[in-house]
C-alpha cells in the first residue's frame, strides 16, 4: 500500500480495509465519509491509537461525549473549546491539568468513544474511505493499543449479534419503564455471564420511565452494544416494557409563506395583551396597598431563578418546534436543525448543567423530552 489509498465501500468492504492496515503495519489516518458522517480512525504500526467523528475543533468528539456521559457541562466543555484554540495543549491536557477528570476516568472515556465511532462505522453499507499514512502523536504504550485484526474481530461479531436483539429497542427514542425486579430478572436469564448481569443491572438502575434508550446508553458509559443488548434482555423477559408517548401532529397544514408574511393581528394582540398585564398589575398594587385584593389575583414567586429558566427554555424549544413544523411541513430530523434554522440558538439545545433535550418524529406526531426526564 503507498502513501494513500482510498475508494468506495461498495467495491473495498471495511473488513479489508482494517485488515490491509494492520497486515502492513501502516501508521497514519483512516477516513470515512458516508452516512452524513466524517469519522477518522487513528493507526500507529497497525494498531488502533483512538477514533472518533470528526468535529468543528479537535477535541469536539470527546467534549461532546463527557457531556453526554455527564461528567462535564456545555460551559465548561465551551471553555475547552476556547482554550484549545487559543493554544497547542489538548482537551485531555487542559481537563486533567484542571483537575476536573482523573487520567484514568479520562482514559476510559476516550476508549469509549473509540469503541463507539468503530462500532458504528463497522455497520456501514456504502460510503468512501481514505487512508492518509501520516505520523501520530500520542502518549499512548503500545501495550495499551490493540492491533487492528483484533478489533476488526470484535467488532464484527458485536455487528453480528446486533441482528439478534436490536429488534427489541425500536430506536434511541424509546422510553421504558420497568415491571418487575432485578431480582426476577436474574432468576430467569441464568445463561447470562456475570459481566453480562452486571451489565443488565447497571442498565435496569437507569430504566424510570422517563429516560429514552439514548440517555440510558450515555448514562452507564457502556457502549451502545452492551447497552443495547442489556435493554433487550430485560424487555425479552418482560422485566421492562416500552412506554407509548404521543403528542398529536398539527390539525392542519399552513403555507411556509403565510409565517413569513407580517401578522398584524399578532402584534395587535401582543399590544391588548401588554395593556392587560399592565392593567392587571396595577390593579394588584393598588389592591394590596388597601388590602382588598382578591387571592385570584395573588402573584407567588417561583420556587428559583433556576426552575423559571429551565421552563422558560423547554416552552421556547417546544415554541420553535411547532413553528419549524409550519415553516417546513415536517419535523426536523434532530433538535439541531432548529439551531441550524435560527429558531433558538445551539446553547438553548442543553440544560444549564450541559445535559442535551431529546426529540423524536413520528408519523402520528412527535415528542419533546428534557434531560430530567
Amino acid at each position: 500500500m503507498g502513501a494513500s489509498l482510498r475508494g468506495d465501500l461498495e467495491d473495498f468492504g471495511i473488513a479489508d480495509v482494517f485488515q490491509l492496515i494492520g497486515q502492513q503495519r501502516k501508521t497514519g489516518v483512516l477516513e470515512f465519509n458516508g452516512n452524513g458522517q466524517q469519522i477518522q480512525i487513528f493507526f500507529d504500526q497497525g494498531a488502533v491509537v483512538c477514533a472518533a467523528p470528526a468535529g468543528s475543533w479537535p477535541g469536539a468528539a470527546l467534549g461532546e461525549m463527557l457531556m453526554r456521559c455527564g461528567l462535564l457541562s456545555r460551559d465548561r466543555v465551551d471553555e475547552l473549546r476556547r482554550e484549545c484554540g487559543a493554544s497547542a495543549r489538548t482537551l485531555s491536557g487542559v481537563v486533567t491539568a484542571r483537575g476536573w477528570l482523573g487520567s484514568d476516568e479520562l482514559r476510559k472515556i476516550e476508549e469509549l468513544l473509540t469503541r463507539e465511532t468503530i462500532f458504528s462505522v463497522l455497520r456501514w453499507t456504502a460510503g468512501s474511505f481514505d487512508f492518509t499514512a501520516k505520523e501520530i502523536e500520542h502518549d499512548r504504550s503500545g501495550a495499551l493499543l490493540l492491533g487492528a485484526e483484533q478489533i476488526l474481530m470484535d467488532g464484527l461479531r458485536m455487528v453480528d449479534e446486533w441482528q439478534s436483539f436490536a429488534e427489541l429497542v425500536p430506536s434511541e427514542e424509546t422510553v421504558f419503564r420497568r415491571l418487575r425486579s432485578f431480582e426476577q430478572y436474574s432468576e430467569r436469564c441464568s445463561g447470562e455471564t456475570p459481566g453480562q448481569l452486571a451489565n443488565a443491572e447497571r442498565v435496569f438502575e437507569l430504566v424510570d420511565g422517563r429516560l429514552p434508550v439514548r440517555r440510558i446508553i450515555d448514562l452507564s458509559m457502556l457502549g451502545t452494544f452492551d447497552s443495547v443488548r442489556a435493554l433487550a434482555q430485560l424487555h425479552r423477559f418482560t422485566i421492562t416494557e416500552a412506554v407509548k408517548i404521543e403528542i398529536p401532529a398539527p390539525s392542519r397544514q399552513v403555507d411556509p409563506d403565510e409565517l413569513r408574511r407580517p401578522r398584524r393581528f399578532g402584534l395587535l394582540a401582543a399590544i391588548v395583551s401588554v395593556g392587560l398585564l399592565v392593567a392587571v398589575t396595577a390593579s394588584i398594587e393598588l389592591g394590596s396597598g388597601s388590602g382588598d385584593a382578591p387571592d385570584a389575583f395573588a402573584i407567588r414567586r417561583p420556587n428559583s431563578l433556576e426552575f423559571a429558566r429551565s421552563a422558560q427554555q423547554k416552552h421556547r424549544i417546544r415554541h420553535a418546534l411547532e413553528v419549524y413544523w409550519f415553516s417546513h411541513g415536517r419535523w426536523p430530523t434532530s433538535l439541531a436543525e432548529l439551531a441550524n434554522d435560527g429558531f433558538v440558538s445551539h446553547r438553548e439545545l442543553a440544560s444549564e448543567g450541559g445535559r442535551p433535550y431529546y426529540f423524536a418524529s413520528r408519523e402520528d406526531g412527535a415528542w419533546f423530552l428534557a434531560p430530567d426526564y
